[in-house]
């Protein structure tokens, strides 16, 4: 199998400058306090996520920036798991609760779900394959094209989710399901004790 060309890291480390440019390497954190608007909260993650397949996609396609890829490893590690236990241990089951006949929401989210289990094994690939490239491995493109298409599956899991899913919900929960829902997210940040 042929390498794919690895790129350089870009002068600043992939900071980007601090004009109007927006850096294409980065993930943004969501803004503190957002939590409290649960919906907005999820689909800020939403965006990240759609950053993170950005950078894997540039990856697939031979570019490299070290500090980038390793926030990618912890994102996809952490943040990404954790935003998966958010949708299916509180968002999808309030919503099955709460959502009518019409909605057709059991089948929408039985459908998100074999995705997320699909995201899960993609997801460990990729980080197999994001990590060798840290320790200076070539890109083979056969793993330029897994992570190619782990970050297209992303996009289009969002595209559901943002396009269907979330509209319903901002119909269907009401303020009280709403700061139920903030709640249960924040108690799955508390720091755990022992």
């Amino acid at each position: 199998m042929a390498a794919v060309q690895r790129g350089k890291d870009p002068p600043d480390g992939g900071r980007g400058d601090q004009g109007d440019h927006i850096d294409p390497w980065t993930i943004e954190p969501t803004p503190s306090g957002l939590i409290d608007s649960p919906l907005d909260f999820i689909f800020a993650e939403h965006h990240r996520q759609r950053e993170a397949a950005t950078i894997l996609t540039m990856v697939a396609d031979g570019e490299f920036n070290n500090r980038a890829v390793t926030e990618l490893i912890a994102f996809l590690e952490h943040d990404f798991a954790l935003h998966v236990g958010d949708e299916e241990l509180v968002l999808f089951p309030i919503l099955r609760q709460h959502c009518l006949p019409e909605d057709d929401v059991d089948r929408i989210i039985d459908r998100l779900q074999g995705e997320h289990r699909a995201d899960e094994e993609d997801g460990e690939v990729a980080i197999g394959i994001l990590k060798a490239r840290l320790s200076g491995r070539p890109l083979m493109a056969e793993s330029s094209a897994r992570l190619r298409r782990f970050a297209e599956h992303i996009r289009q899991h969002l595209g559901l989710e943002n396009g269907v899913l979330l509209p319903i919900a901002r119909v269907r929960l009401k303020p009280d399901l709403l700061q139920t829902v903030a709640g249960m997210l924040r108690e799955r940040r508390a720091p755990r004790r022992t």
